[in-house]
């Protein structure tokens, strides 16, 4: 499946509960939780990332024009079932940082009010390219 079809089947499922038109969506999960130890990096070591253990891991992110929403989910095969929207950030006041290797993207969203919320997707498996389409998204400002 290319990289433009996934993603409208992610931002197809969250559209939904958003009140605004969806442009990016991906299914990420807590810097670190996949034995990595290069998020300090990005968010200025440990203490930088407290506030990223209040999502749920793994956490459905998409990208609205105004607003970056997160999602609890439960994967239903190649679909995805939408819980509740558990935050929402405006758009316009997040700053992210972007880091890749061979088979993972680390990123860090960081709150106009200074809260950090580091996270990785994995590129394994072809996923660079949907990997890419999300993080112009959520860079774009």
């Amino acid at each position: 499946m290319d990289a433009q079809k996934q993603m409208t089947r992610m931002t197809d499922a969250v559209q939904p509960h958003c009140n605004e038109s969806i442009t990016a969506a991906m299914t990420c999960s807590h810097a670190g939780s996949m034995s990595s130890l290069f998020f300090s990096k990005l968010a200025g070591g440990i203490g930088g990332l407290s506030r990223t253990s209040e999502l749920p891991n793994p956490v459905f992110i998409a990208v609205g024009q105004d607003t970056v929403y997160a999602f609890d989910y439960k994967p239903r095969g190649w679909k995805f079932k939408i819980k509740k929207e558990v935050a929402s950030w405006p758009r316009g006041d997040l700053q992210v940082a972007v880091e890749k290797t061979d088979r993972m993207c680390y990123f860090t969203m960081t709150t106009g009010s200074g809260d950090v919320y580091a996270m990785e997707i994995t590129m394994i498996m072809g996923g660079q390219d949907i990997v890419d389409l999300f993080i112009a998204a959520l860079s774009e400002r």
